[in-house]
């Protein structure tokens, strides 16, 4: 049963894909590179506890001077009333993927997410403080099951605060940008705008987005997409139950 102010699992899944798109299409030198529903061993981790997690999508983002490796966690919502929590737990992840695993100690940690939160610590969401407290005397039980006793290092939490980033894309924004959508095998524009919102064809009539698809993209035949190749996707909102 979902949460207060959570979503549906069939519409979570639909917002992965849309705001991580809509991070591609606003982010032009971040590119997802795996899902975990797609690839779940290439995001699966285990912390200090052995207890195992997963990240949503790692991806690359091209610095001017190098190339970090990304991971992703994304959460839709009706509300950000409980989104501080699910927040908390995303830091312990990635606290304990950079502790436990020498190769992610310098990657970047993003949050993705579609509503507004924890607006009373403003900037301090990614501060090292605050992290520290979070992740010890304000630790919620799925800290505690990912982290257990295990000192917490404020010198690692410091690195982690300047590698972690908020991003919140609101349903009204992704409404005007749109979304960029990677094609995969098998991918129709039918099939792509029914998982982008959660099962259904907006407005019950797909032809003139389809043609909004092709014109968008200079598609010849839309019809015939290649997978590999990046689409440019309007989207319409998700319809909750």
């Amino acid at each position: 049963m979902a949460m207060p102010g959570e979503i549906p699992q069939e519409i979570g899944r639909a917002y992965v894909q849309v705001l991580v798109g809509c991070l591609e299409h606003a982010v032009r030198s971040f590119r997802r590179t795996f899902e975990v529903q797609i690839t779940p061993d290439k995001l699966m981790f285990s912390g200090p506890t052995g207890v195992s997690f997963s990240f949503d999508v790692s991806g690359t983002f091209h610095h001017p001077a190098h190339t970090s490796e990304v991971f992703i966690e994304s959460k839709g919502h009706k509300d950000g009333s409980r989104l501080l929590e699910g927040y908390k737990e995303f830091l312990a992840k990635s606290y304990a993927t950079s502790v436990s695993y020498s190769r992610h100690k310098r990657d970047l940690f993003w949050f993705l997410t579609n509503v507004p939160f924890g607006s009373t610590f403003g900037r301090n969401l990614t501060s090292a403080q605050y992290i520290y407290s979070w992740l010890t005397s304000e630790r919620n039980e799925k800290v505690e099951s990912l982290l257990g006793s295990s000192p917490v290092d404020f010198d690692h939490v410091t690195s982690l605060a300047k590698r972690a980033s908020v991003c919140v894309f609101t349903d009204s924004f992704i409404r005007v940008a749109g979304i960029s959508y990677p094609v995969k095998h098998g991918d129709s524009i039918w099939s792509i705008t029914q998982l982008l919102h959660g099962g259904r064809i907006p407005f019950g009539d797909f032809y003139p987005i389809k043609n909004i698809v092709a014109e968008l993209n200079k598609l010849d035949n839309p019809d015939k997409i290649l997978a590999g190749k990046r689409l440019h996707i309007p989207w319409y909102g998700l319809e909750w139950d």
